[in-house]
């Protein structure tokens, strides 16, 4: 009965709002089964349904707690790890128990793999910097493994990001800046934060159609690329462009088309099966700059004719999604930084781009952008 008595009066404290503290002397019971140290909780809201999806979709966190003057004192990693899932619990919170009495700020780095774990993968990592006690807040990084120097499809140089064909690990970051009072354990005071978290990796699913004879689509014949200069995030989620990286396609395949295939021209039905090609990437972080040629962007290379079909400015075709009541409710770059999974259909006659419908998953709306006249 104390430990539910203590639960449930840590959720009320939490839902009073972040950086609270409180006192055992609230409540008739033992001092020994009081709340004591600092409780910090995690949420994943924002996101474009508005919904705190933490316990679904975090499976690791790590919080950095940095002393009022942006020193670092400590770390500390909880994770979902076999049959044991502390982060799905919904009243769920890092307990940390050996600061001393003080103002601490947070930054947070999640993902859905224990960091140690994430590390011994094959998959493209985002690695963090070493940070020894006592190191300054602005000294914390994450850097995306990059691969060797590649001409890129519009004759640029970019660092490869080696994917070996799996998908990168899910990366949220987050932090609280705001100072929260730690007490002394003589005190009977217990203080809460929650810290919010933004995910910065990317899903985005390209497919591929032909309209004159969908029998002849083959992702095979076609090159996907895309470019950008988001591999290096620096302590407060900004990015340092500096380097140009390439990413290419972590799965490609093909898919039949359960419509019989027509002829344009007259509507015949043409023989054979019609077919979607299929590219699935994972980047980091997307930005929307000022300046639109600072933005990442999608090729689509045939590679019998070297021809570039396709060359689209990606934060700006996806931002294009927002609904009238988006456009007024988040800028382009708020909504990039909620949405994470995307999807673009090519419409492609020969070596031409004829139009593109892009959409999200799960709020289900798409819009379509014409390119050429059909």
């Amino acid at each position: 009965m104390k430990r539910l008595i203590k639960h449930l009066y840590m959720l009320a404290v939490m839902a009073a709002g972040t950086g609270v503290m409180a006192s055992c002397d609230m409540m008739e019971q033992d001092l020994d089964d009081c709340p004591y140290g600092l409780y910090v909780n995690f949420k994943y809201d924002y996101n474009l349904q508005r919904a705190d999806m933490f316990n679904d979709h975090v499976g690791s966190v790590t919080l950095y707690i940095f002393d009022e003057d942006g020193n670092l004192v400590k770390t500390q990693e909880e994770s979902n790890v076999g049959g044991v899932s502390p982060l799905s619990d919904p009243g769920y919170a890092m307990h940390i128990t050996d600061l001393a009495p003080g103002h601490y700020q947070f930054i947070a780095l999640a993902g859905q793999k224990p960091y140690g774990d994430m590390l011994e993968t094959t998959r493209a990592k985002f690695v963090r910097n070493d940070m020894a006690a006592g190191a300054s807040m602005q000294s914390l990084e994450i850097n995306l493994d990059k691969g060797a120097t590649v001409t890129g499809p519009d004759g640029a140089t970019y660092y490869s990001i080696e994917n070996n064909g799996l998908p990168l690990d899910t990366l949220w970051h987050g932090m609280m800046t705001d100072p929260v009072e730690v007490y002394p354990m003589s005190s009977n005071r217990a203080a809460y934060a929650t810290v919010p978290l933004v995910r910065d990796t990317k899903h985005i699913n390209v497919a591929l159609r032909e309209l004159d004879d969908p029998t002849v689509m083959d992702i095979a014949k076609y090159d996907m690329y895309i470019t950008d200069h988001n591999s290096r995030i620096l302590w407060d989620n900004a990015l340092d462009e500096t380097d140009p990286v390439i990413y290419t396609p972590y799965s490609t395949w093909n898919s039949d088309d359960r419509t019989p295939p027509t002829s344009p021209g007259d509507g015949d039905v043409i023989e054979g099966v019609g077919k979607i090609g299929h590219a699935d990437f994972m980047t980091s972080r997307l930005i929307y700059h000022d300046n639109a040629e600072n933005d990442g962007h999608l090729y689509i290379r045939n590679k019998e004719t070297g021809i570039v079909v396709a060359n689209l400015n990606l934060p700006d075709i996806l931002s294009r999604l927002r609904t009238s009541d988006e456009l007024h409710a988040y800028s382009e770059q708020e909504f990039l930084d909620r949405g994470y999974d995307y999807q673009i259909t090519v419409f492609l006659r020969g070596d031409e781009l004829q139009y593109i419908n892009i959409s999200i998953s799960v709020l289900g709306w798409s819009k379509r952008i014409q390119f050429e006249e059909l």
